[in-house]
């Protein structure tokens, strides 16, 4: 993977975390940590892997996917891109 696109990662996971951390209101949510981001190099989808405390993935990926256009607004607002990624939550039961 290029330097660029580690940076573009880096970037996507550390404001996807923030985002998660300081504007998404769920309580069901749980604590989420955002484990690792790959784009694909044309910049159109980032897959961003997540675990979750209390190992509830379901309940979690379910919550993330409904506000994912949510999350992607903001995101928007934070990082510059010329195009913006469709964003996919994926568990990372890795950890």
């Amino acid at each position: 993977m290029s330097l660029r696109m580690d940076k573009i990662n880096s970037e996507i996971k550390h404001k996807i975390a923030d985002i998660i951390r300081k504007e998404v209101d769920d309580p069901h949510l749980g604590l989420v940590s955002i484990t690792r981001v790959r784009t694909s190099s044309d910049l159109k989808e980032s897959r961003i892997f997540f675990s979750v405390l209390d190992n509830n993935f379901s309940r979690a990926e379910k919550i993330l996917a409904s506000m994912k256009d949510f999350i992607r607004l903001m995101l928007g607002k934070k990082i510059r891109l010329k195009i913006l990624p469709q964003l996919t939550f994926i568990p990372d039961d890795s950890i």
